[in-house]
């Protein structure tokens, strides 16, 4: 199983959990995810969703078969924070791109590095170009470059920066009040960007 469940009060945490493979996630694990997240979404004793990962790396890769694990974020119906240490990379940074609220370790590294391999990754692309403007994404895109907690932070990317000790703390702390907050409030919320 490339993920690990847990049920936290009204909190549901949505871990990748293969550090071996740098949480690298196939099109079947892209897949197990999106519906977790549905799942969740869907489940009246969940308030919000924190998706974090096992080991140093969040996520280095995801490469699904379909778009839906990358546009979930403008669909969901519940607050996901995502917990962000390592490098997110590719469609791991479409991951991030995805979450309402973001959390970072300081150190982390995002990239959207598919050019250096020569693959466009289209639906990664417009994740990122939803949460960065499509100016700022093809940039990104075009020059594979990788680019540091501060330039996301300054871009709107991510929204705190954590010491890496302190990364499931702070991140659980946000998750936990969203979890908590008035579930009318938060749908109204969400609904202005769906």
């Amino acid at each position: 199983m490339t993920l690990r469940i847990e049920q936290d009060g009204r909190l549901c945490r949505i871990a990748l959990a293969a550090p071996d493979r740098r949480n690298a996630l196939d099109a079947a694990a892209c897949r197990d995810l999106y519906h977790e997240l549905s799942d969740a979404a869907s489940d009246e004793a969940t308030g919000a969703i924190l998706l974090e990962a096992d080991g140093p790396v969040f996520c280095a890769a995801a490469e699904p078969d379909d778009d839906a694990i990358f546009s979930i974020g403008s669909t969901i119906a519940k607050p996901v924070v995502a917990a962000v240490q390592g490098v997110a990379l590719s469609g791991g940074l479409a991951l991030a791109a995805n979450a309402h609220v973001v959390v970072a370790a300081q150190g982390t590294s995002f990239g959207l590095t598919g050019m250096r391999e020569g693959k466009w990754q289209e639906s990664a692309f417009q994740a990122l170009a939803r949460a960065l403007g499509p100016r700022r994404a093809l940039e990104l895109a075009l020059t594979s470059r990788v680019f540091s907690t501060s330039e996301a932070m300054s871009w709107g990317l991510i929204h705190y920066v954590a010491p890496p000790f302190e990364l499931d703390d702070r991140a659980t702390e946000i998750a936990t009040a969203l979890a908590n907050a008035n579930p009318a409030a938060v749908r109204q919320a969400l609904a202005r960007q769906i």
